[in-house]
């Protein structure tokens, strides 16, 4: 990134962080592109790299209902929290977490002057995590049909979840894309074209029963890893993929919400802006936190929920099922917003901007957006040159992307499986060539013996 760019940036970061209450829709969505601009142009592959995936989610799971609301666009009807004392501030720290981002991601890439190396292959991570996605795949299947998920669709597993036991299905919704993306990276052009289909094959019919979210972000990080392999190929396939989540994601919400009580189709729930309308309410959770933590109903958190994503990474293999909800923070704000949802083991997602918030305040968006940057910046270098800690980064990104709706909680499990996933890949290869130069040494042996004149 050229130096006047990073010094614009760091003078946009100051001057959020002095008027974080001065913000409305209209101004932060200015700053998000901004931001998103910058950031393409200063990187090899644009808006399919990894850091420019994560801001472009960042702002749409934000500010998709509340830019048509101040826009006034037809249809889209201004929720009740839109006037809410807090809403300001909210979206000051939605404007912190975008531009600390970018600075970060901007801050990690300063070194990098020299041009990309030529695309990696590695044939261990790629035979690896293809019997992973195959054991993750079979597991989520199976979930899936114990959970009745193809059957009933997507609001009754969330109510199965309540009384039933559906570890099955989460952990294999976990493990299949963990082992896709790390057979992605090692992966060549033509192996990737497998990848994508067995992708096609496992998750389209979640995607058709209402699991929208999950799908499309493992779906976003297979297209950064592909556009390292083949860009204009990504682009051709990206471009489609997001057709499809356009015209059918509402028309999914529609089937998925159709018979449901209080639930009537709107204008905003069938037409061109739905999938940014259902998606800008994500800005809703970080409200109630805000809400909750300067109304001083509830302290910070100091950590809390990370290090109950830190307790996590142990699977939980008992069985016997817990009756006991966790109060994680989307479970809180839940219970926060909407009592009945609590109960009845529905929730209101939660917020990437909101979830520092809630544990360290304000400095806590800071810092924990500026080394976020940084981290993503890092993993998206590494698909260029190192296909090991690559592999690690892309399994865990959708993840991180999933995060920016939700909370963190899975995070850190995802991380040490991928990693130790590809440790086990790692020494698959250095076991590999140690044969083969054995085998080498053996050969030079062999030769120097069978040459009676010296040669």
């Amino acid at each position: 990134m050229k130096a006047p760019h990073l010094l614009a940036l760091l003078l946009l970061l100051g001057l959020v962080m002095l008027l974080p209450r001065g913000m409305g829709p209209l101004t932060v969505a200015a700053i998000w592109v901004f931001c998103l601009v910058v950031l393409a142009r200063s990187l090899r592959f644009g808006v399919l790299s990894f850091p420019c995936l994560y801001l472009l989610l960042l702002g749409l799971f934000h500010l998709g209902l509340v830019v048509p609301v101040a826009l006034g666009a037809p249809g889209i009807e201004e929720p009740e929290w839109y006037s809410s004392a807090h809403l300001p501030f909210s979206l000051g720290l939605v404007a912190i977490a975008m531009v600390a981002f970018t600075v970060g991601a901007a801050l990690a890439g300063r070194r990098e002057e020299a041009p990309a190396a030529a695309p990696q292959t590695q044939s261990e991570l790629f035979l690896v995590g293809l019997l992973v996605a195959a054991a993750g795949g079979a597991l989520l299947l199976v979930g899936a049909f114990q959970a009745g998920v193809f059957a009933s669709g997507y609001g009754a597993y969330y109510e199965r979840a309540v009384t039933e036991d559906v570890r099955l299905f989460g952990f294999g919704l976990m493990l299949f894309p963990i082992g896709l993306l790390i057979a992605a990276v090692g992966a060549t052009r033509r192996q990737l074209s497998l990848v994508g289909l067995l992708l096609a094959v496992v998750l389209g019919p979640l995607f058709l029963s209402g699991f929208r979210g999950p799908v499309i972000v493992q779906v976003a990080s297979l297209m950064a890893v592909w556009a390292h392999k083949n860009r204009r190929l990504a682009r051709i396939l990206g471009g489609a993929a997001l057709v499809v989540a356009l015209v059918l994601a509402p028309a999914i919400r529609s089937a998925r919400d159709l018979g449901a009580q209080d639930q009537p189709t709107t204008e905003a729930a069938t037409g061109p802006l739905a999938v940014f309308v259902e998606a800008g309410g994500s800005l809703y959770p970080l409200v109630v936190t805000v809400e909750q933590i300067d109304g001083g109903a509830q302290e910070l958190w100091w950590g809390r929920s990370y290090a109950m994503a830190v307790g996590r990474v142990l699977l939980n293999v008992s069985s016997r099922r817990s009756e006991e909800r966790v109060l994680t923070p989307s479970a809180w704000a839940t219970l926060q917003a909407d009592p009945w949802a609590f109960d009845n083991g529905y929730g209101i997602g939660f917020s990437g901007v909101a979830e520092p918030y809630l544990n360290f305040g304000l400095a806590g968006v800071l810092l924990v957006f500026l080394a976020l940057g940084g981290i993503v910046r890092t993993w998206e270098r590494w698909l260029s040159r190192d296909p090991f800690r690559a592999a690690i980064g892309a399994a865990s990104f959708g993840f991180v992307l999933w995060s920016v709706r939700n909370e963190a909680m899975d995070l850190f499990r995802v991380m040490a499986i991928a990693s130790g996933i590809v440790l086990g890949a790692w020494a698959l290869s250095a076991l590999r060539r140690r044969w083969a130069s054995r085998g080498r040494r053996a050969d030079l042996g062999t030769g120097g013996e069978a040459l009676p004149d010296g040669r």
